[in-house]
C-alpha cells in the first residue's frame, strides 16, 4: 500500500514510542457508568447485589479494556482505580471511518470470545472464562493501536490484501500486529494464553500450537476465530463469510453478538467532559474510602491509647496492641514481639504459629534502634490495598518508644536499688566489724588506763571498810566498792565484745551454770521484788562445752530479763538439751520491745531503758557468744506483754584421750588430799 494513504496517520517512531509507554486499554462509557452505579455512595467497593441484578457481568465480559485488567496475573482488580485511571473510547476515536473499524473490531473479538466461550462448555474445559477473555482479547495488537490512533485501524482495515496489510503493519509498527499484541501482553502481565491467542489465533493449521503453554485451549480460541470469520464481521476472509451463513451455530452467534454490542463501542452521548468527571468521581471515592479507613485505624489507636494503664508492662502493652491490630480488615491474627535489649518476652512462642511465618512484619524503632516488631498474619484474600496503616505507623512506633523507655528506665532503677542492697548487705558487716575493732583498741585502752585506778580505788576502799565503824561511813565505802565492781564489769563487757576471747572447752553441767547465775543475780531480784521461777528436771549430764562463755551467756539473758520487768512480775528461765545441744529459754512479764528497737537489739550501746540503767552491752555480748558457738538465738516479744529469748547452741563431742604409748608416764591421782600424785610408768 503506498505511503501517501497514511497522511493523517502519526509518525511510525510517534506511534511506537506511544506502545512503550501504553499500559491499558480504554473502557467503554457504558462499562464505567455501570460500574460507578454499582459502588455504594460510602464504599470505594462494588456492591456484589448491584453488580449481579445488573446489566453489569454482560457488559464487563464484552469491553476490552475492562477484561484486560482482569487478565493481569499476580494483581487483584480494583474497581475503583482502574475507573480512575482508564480513559475512554469515546473520548478518543472520532465519528467516521475509525469509528466504523472499531466498531468492527469489538463485534469480531466478541464473537470470538463467546465463541470460545461455547466450545469451552462443550469441551468440559474447567475455565471457561479464561478461555473465552483469551478469544476476546486475541486482536491485542490491533486494540493497542486503535487506542492511540483509530485512524490507523481504519486503513488498515481499508486494504483487504493479507501480505499488503502486513507490509502496512511492519512499515508503521515495526513489527507485524499479532507480534505487538504478543509483546504486549506479556509486558503487562497478561494471562499466557493472552499472549499465545494474540499470536497464535489465525494459525489454523496448527503448525505453531506447539509452542503454546496450553495447546488445547489454544485450539479452542483458533476453532473460535475461524467460525467469527463467518460472520458479518470477518476481519481477513470474505470467502468465509460466504460459506455456512445458515448454519444454525453461525447464526446463534450472530445475534448473540448483535445483542451484546448494541449501543455501539463508541456512543455518541459520551463526551470528554464527562469521562474527566467521572474519574474524578473515581478518585474522589478512593481517597475517602482511604480516609475512612486511616480514620478506622485512628480511633482504634485512640481507643487503645486511652484505655492504657500508664504502669501497665510491656508484656501486656504487646498483647493489647495485638488485639488491636487483630480489629484491622484482612488481618487474622497479630502478635507484637520485643526486640531490644532488656525487652524480651518471656512468654513462650506458639508452635502453631511458628510453622506458618508472619504474613507481614512491620519494625517499630526507639531512638533510631530496633525495639520491637509486628507481626500480621493476613487472611487468604489479605490485606486491603486501601487499608493505609503507613500514617498509623509513626503513632505506633513513638508509642511503643514510650513503652520501651519506661520499661528500660524501671529495668535501670530496679538494678540500681538491687545494687544498693547488695551494697548495704556487703557494708554492713564491713561497718560492724569496723565498729567492734574501734570498740576493741577503745576497750584495750581503756582497760588498761582505768584498770590500775580502779584497783587502787576498791584496795583502799576495802581497807577503808575494814576500820570503818560508824554506819555512814560503812555504807559510803560500801557504794564505792559496788560502783568500782560496776565500772570493772563494764570495761570487762566491752572488751569481751571488741575481742571475744578464744573458747576453752572443758566438762561442765550447763544446768548448773544457769543456776550459779540465778543464786548471783537472785538479791537483786529479791530487792526489786521480781521472781525468778528456773524450769527443768534433774541435773543435766555433763557435757564438752565452755562454761566461762556459758555464763557470760546466762548473766546477759538474765540480767537484761532483770531490767525489763517491772516490781511483782515474774522471770521464768527454762533449761533443757542433751548430749548434742544446749537449749535454753528466757521469759519476762515486761514492756516488752517496739519494731524499731528490734532493729538495733544487738548493736552496742543500744539501750531501750533510760539513762543510767546500762550501756547496752548484754545482748550484743550474748549474741557474741552464741555466733562463735555456731548455736542460733531467736527472740519473740509483743509490746506491753513481754519478751522471750530462745538459745540453741550446738555441742562439739569430747575429744577422744590419746592413746598410750611405750614409755609413757600415768599419773594416778593420790589417795589422800595432801598426798602426792603416784608416778606410774
Amino acid at each position: 500500500m503506498p505511503v501517501s494513504r497514511c497522511r493523517s496517520i502519526l509518525a511510525p517512531t510517534v506511534i511506537r514510542r506511544q506502545l512503550e509507554r501504553l499500559d491499558r486499554l480504554p473502557l467503554r462509557p457504558t462499562t464505567a457508568r455501570l460500574a460507578l452505579n454499582a459502588f455504594p455512595e460510602d464504599s470505594a467497593e462494588p456492591s456484589p447485589e448491584l453488580l449481579a441484578s445488573s446489566r453489569f457481568p454482560t457488559i464487563a465480559e464484552s469491553d476490552p479494556g475492562w477484561v484486560l485488567a482482569l487478565t493481569r496475573s499476580g494483581t487483584d482488580l480494583e474497581a475503583i482505580k482502574l475507573l480512575e485511571a482508564s480513559s475512554w473510547w469515546s473520548a478518543t476515536a472520532p465519528s467516521g471511518p475509525a469509528a466504523d473499524a472499531l466498531n468492527r473490531l469489538w463485534r469480531h473479538s466478541v464473537a470470538v470470545g463467546q465463541a470460545a466461550r461455547r466450545l469451552a462448555t462443550e469441551a468440559g474445559e474447567p475455565d471457561i472464562d479464561r478461555i473465552a477473555r483469551a478469544g476476546l482479547l486475541h486482536g491485542l495488537g490491533l486494540w493497542a493501536v486503535a487506542a492511540l490512533e483509530p485512524e490507523w485501524l481504519a486503513e488498515w482495515m481499508a486494504e483487504p490484501d493479507g501480505p499488503r496489510r502486513r507490509a502496512f503493519e511492519l512499515q508503521t509498527l515495526g513489527t507485524e500486529a499479532s507480534n505487538l499484541g504478543r509483546t504486549l501482553a506479556e509486558r503487562w502481565g497478561c494471562d499466557p494464553l493472552v499472549a499465545d491467542a494474540a499470536w497464535l489465533h489465525a494459525d489454523l493449521l496448527g503448525s505453531m500450537s506447539e509452542a503454546s503453554v496450553d495447546s488445547r485451549s489454544l485450539g479452542l480460541i483458533q476453532q473460535a476465530f475461524a467460525l467469527a470469520e463467518r460472520t458479518p464481521w470477518g476481519l481477513y476472509s470474505v470467502e468465509a463469510r460466504e460459506i455456512g451463513g445458515s448454519e444454525p451455530r453461525l447464526r446463534l452467534l450472530i445475534a448473540e453478538v448483535q445483542v451484546r454490542c448494541t449501543p455501539a463501542l463508541i456512543e455518541a452521548d459520551a463526551t470528554a467532559h464527562e469521562e474527566r468527571f467521572a474519574r474524578s468521581n473515581a478518585r474522589l471515592r478512593r481517597q475517602m474510602a482511604e480516609l475512612r479507613v486511616e480514620k478506622a485505624a485512628n480511633d482504634r489507636f485512640l481507643k487503645a491509647f486511652v484505655d492504657a494503664d500508664p504502669a501497665e508492662t510491656a508484656d501486656g502493652w504487646a498483647e493489647r496492641a495485638a488485639l488491636s491490630w487483630c480489629e484491622v480488615a484482612g488481618v487474622a491474627t497479630a502478635r507484637v514481639v520485643w526486640t531490644g535489649p532488656g525487652l524480651e518476652s518471656g512468654h513462650e512462642e506458639d508452635p502453631r504459629r511458628a510453622e506458618r511465618p508472619a504474613t507481614k512484619v512491620l519494625a517499630l524503632a526507639s531512638r533510631g534502634r530496633p525495639c520491637a516488631e509486628i507481626h500480621l498474619w493476613l487472611d487468604p484474600e489479605g490485606l486491603s490495598e486501601s487499608a493505609n496503616y503507613a500514617s498509623m505507623a509513626p503513632a505506633w512506633q513513638a508509642w511503643a518508644a514510650l513503652v520501651a523507655d519506661r520499661t528500660q528506665l524501671a529495668a535501670k532503677l530496679e538494678s540500681v536499688a538491687r545494687g544498693h542492697r547488695g551494697w548495704v548487705d556487703k557494708e554492713e558487716p564491713r561497718v560492724r566489724r569496723a565498729k567492734l575493732d574501734g570498740l576493741a583498741e577503745f576497750a584495750a585502752g581503756a582497760g588498761h588506763e582505768l584498770n590500775n585506778p580502779l584497783a587502787v580505788i576498791v584496795g583502799r576502799a576495802q581497807l577503808l571498810l575494814a576500820r570503818a565503824t560508824e554506819p555512814d561511813t560503812v555504807r559510803s565505802l560500801r557504794a564505792i566498792l559496788s560502783q568500782a565492781q560496776r565500772t570493772h564489769r563494764i570495761i570487762r563487757d566491752l572488751m569481751f565484745i571488741g575481742r571475744t576471747p578464744e573458747s576453752r572447752p572443758r566438762f561442765c553441767q550447763p544446768d548448773e551454770v544457769v543456776r550459779a547465775s540465778l543464786r548471783d543475780i537472785k538479791d537483786e531480784a529479791d530487792t526489786r521484788g521480781i521472781r525468778l521461777i528456773l524450769k527443768g528436771g534433774e541435773p543435766g549430764p555433763k557435757v564438752w562445752a565452755d562454761p566461762d562463755a556459758l555464763r557470760h551467756l546466762a548473766d546477759a539473758l538474765i540480767r537484761n530479763a532483770l531490767e525489763s520487768t517491772r516490781e511483782g512480775d515474774t522471770i521464768q528461765v527454762a533449761v533443757a538439751g542433751g548430749l548434742e545441744e544446749v537449749s535454753w529459754s528466757v521469759k519476762d512479764n515486761g514492756r516488752g520491745i517496739t519494731s524499731a528497737e528490734g532493729e538495733h537489739l544487738f548493736d552496742p550501746f543500744f539501750c531501750g531503758r533510760q539513762a543510767g540503767r546500762g550501756l547496752g552491752l548484754g545482748l550484743p555480748r550474748a549474741a557474741r557468744i552464741v555466733q562463735q558457738a555456731g548455736g542460733e538465738m531467736r527472740w519473740h516479744s509483743m509490746p506491753g506483754q513481754g519478751t522471750i529469748f530462745q538459745v540453741h547452741i550446738p555441742l562439739l563431742p569430747p575429744p577422744k584421750p590419746p592413746s598410750p604409748t611405750v614409755g609413757a608416764i600415768e599419773v594416778e591421782p593420790a589417795v589422800g588430799r595432801n598426798d602426792p600424785p603416784v608416778l606410774k610408768s
